[in-house]
């Protein structure tokens, strides 16, 4: 981000970094890429599977596959970046008039032939666009469709009673009343909060894959304008309309990147426990569990399978997060 706000918003032209900063940002650029995308499938891939499949998933979604599973990750997406760093470089537009390369002419820019850029982006786009999005689509789909059948299947509360009810019943129902303590209405909250929680499950999930096709398609509907107008196709208007989409669609590249783990942090309550843990491993003075006195009186649960400072609570059955 900083060579790009430095060379781009700043100090366009010439380039300044040389061919290795050249290449070395526009593979960095794809490594980012590859790398987000990737991870959003397989995010999708695990949440889908923890939600169809519990208990396998439990067997399946082990620490070490885990670890596993983000080495391969960035091991393909460093195997899909390689190639932009080849095609890119640096390159002297003009010449002085000795035949030498003008310094002031430097420019970062593609060093093989319109032909092979366009084939190159094709098969760039496909794969790093079209396949992950049509993944991520399927797999949140199916998760949306096993929420959507689990929120249908959740038992309503226990009905109050009939229109009219006999001696007998109502001596019942007031023995009853009397005995659970207002049992009923915390069943009634139990199950609105069950159906509440479904609901929102399945409007991120539907929200992920909006903030994907958002964030990424006019970036690579950039690229593709880029490698199919002609060179004698652009106008004065078209250049400063690419100059300024340019901009758009790199602001978009970086907010993708910021916006994916806050959507995950509001579906999963296991990826809010998993970054607080984080956070507090890098301040442990600040996140010190102080154990609770008998005479303390116990928390307020807050729905989720963690606590700030405290120790965590044991999930039971009605948690729907998890």
């Amino acid at each position: 981000m900083p060579m790009e706000l430095y060379n781009f918003v700043w100090f366009h032209y010439p380039w300044v970094f040389g061919d290795l900063g050249c290449r070395a940002y526009y593979f960095l650029r794809e490594l980012c890429t590859y790398a987000t995308v990737l991870s959003v499938a397989c995010l999708s891939a695990e949440r889908c599977l923890a939600v169809c499949q519990p208990l396998r998933a439990r067997s399946l979604l082990t620490l070490r596959r885990t670890r596993r599973l983000l080495s391969l990750v960035w091991a393909a997406s460093l195997g899909l970046a390689l190639p932009m760093a080849v095609i890119m470089g640096q390159k002297h537009e003009l010449e002085t008039a000795g035949g030498e390369p003008e310094p002031a002419s430097r420019v970062c820019t593609v060093l093989v032939s319109r032909t092979t850029l366009q084939i190159f982006i094709q098969v760039n786009v496909l794969v790093s666009f079209v396949l992950p999005l049509a993944l991520t689509a399927f797999l949140n789909g199916v998760t949306v469709s096993h929420l959507a059948a689990l929120c249908s299947q959740v038992p309503p509360p226990p009905a109050t009673g009939s229109s009219a009810p006999g001696r007998l019943e109502l001596m019942r129902e007031e023995r009853k009343t009397l005995s659970l303590g207002g049992q009923a209405s915390l069943v009634r909250h139990k199950h609105s909060s069950r159906i509440h929680g479904l609901q929102h499950s399945i409007q991120v999930l539907r929200a992920i894959v909006a903030v994907y096709v958002v964030c990424w398609m006019p970036y690579h509907a950039r690229r593709l304008m880029y490698c199919y107008i002609p060179d004698d196709s652009w106008t004065d208007k078209l250049y400063d309309f690419y100059h300024y989409f340019y901009m758009v669609t790199n602001t978009l590249f970086y907010v993708s990147s910021a916006v994916t783990p806050v959507l995950y942090n509001a579906v999963s309550s296991s990826f809010r426990k998993l970054f607080l843990e984080a956070l507090g491993s890098l301040c442990p003075e600040h996140h010190r569990m102080e154990p609770f006195s008998p005479e303390s009186p116990e928390p307020r649960p807050s729905g989720y399978s963690f606590r700030l400072w405290g120790p965590p609570r044991k999930p039971g059955l009605d948690d729907i997060e998890e």
